[in-house]
């Protein structure tokens, strides 16, 4: 993005992105633990993720107040304007992310210690969402719409993989009715990943909007890719 003399500017656009990449890193970890809570059937370490969330929702405060500022004090040029309003979507996407922990761990509590037995293709979602995720922070830090686009491009493999899950757990419940409430249960949790995914989508979005100026929401990923390279591939 363009740089600015205005020193105090640099400083405020400075802290969004560290207040930004803050919640990253927070979110990521929570996602994790929550995830590993399920695998070990660790109660304590799921309500440390509930907790933990609450520095996410301080953080996303702070981030606003700070995009709200650059915007009233500096009005910036269009470039950087890009830059603000994207940061306030991509805020709130990575509050929300930090919800999807939490309602991981709330089901992890659900099963009270439990540690499953049919995670079907849980595994391999909760392997994406993590990789997607520290894909799309270093898009956001290298302001990179190429990368940004792979990140949307590669989703529909979580998609595929929930509906795998989805298929596993409704012939374990069918096969072995004692086995309903956990399969539903971790149903559940791979739902809440496939809608990690999508969040992740749409920061990868916001990148491509700061970056480009290109406006790709509720466009096919096919589509995003030919405009980032001015036609299609032949």
């Amino acid at each position: 993005m363009k740089k600015h003399t205005l020193t105090p500017f640099d400083t405020e656009i400075d802290q969004l992105n560290m207040l930004i990449y803050s919640m990253f890193k927070i979110s990521r970890k929570n996602i994790k633990h929550s995830l590993k809570a399920m695998m070990e059937g660790d109660i304590e370490l799921a309500q440390e993720v509930i907790k933990d969330d609450e520095a996410v929702n301080a953080l996303e405060v702070q981030a606003d107040e700070v995009a709200r500022n650059i915007i009233i004090h500096y009005q910036p040029t269009a470039s950087d304007l890009r830059f603000v309003f994207a940061a306030i979507k991509i805020v709130t996407d990575l509050e929300r992310l930090s919800d999807m922990a939490v309602s991981i761990a709330d089901n992890v509590i659900t099963m009270d210690g439990i540690i499953p037995q049919y995670l079907a293709s849980i595994p391999m979602m909760q392997e994406m969402v993590l990789e997607q995720l520290k894909s799309v922070r270093h898009a956001h830090q290298d302001n990179n719409a190429q990368l940004a686009q792979s990140i949307i491009e590669r989703n529909h493999l979580i998609n595929e993989e929930f509906t795998n899950t989805q298929r596993v757990m409704l012939t374990h419940m069918a096969e072995n009715p004692t086995t309903i409430s956990q399969c539903v249960v971790l149903t559940n949790i791979a739902k809440v990943l496939e809608r990690i995914g999508d969040h992740i989508t749409n920061i990868a979005e916001m990148v491509i909007y700061s970056a480009m100026g290109f406006e790709v929401r509720h466009i096919a990923a096919e589509d995003i890719k030919k405009l980032l390279t001015g036609g299609d591939d032949e």
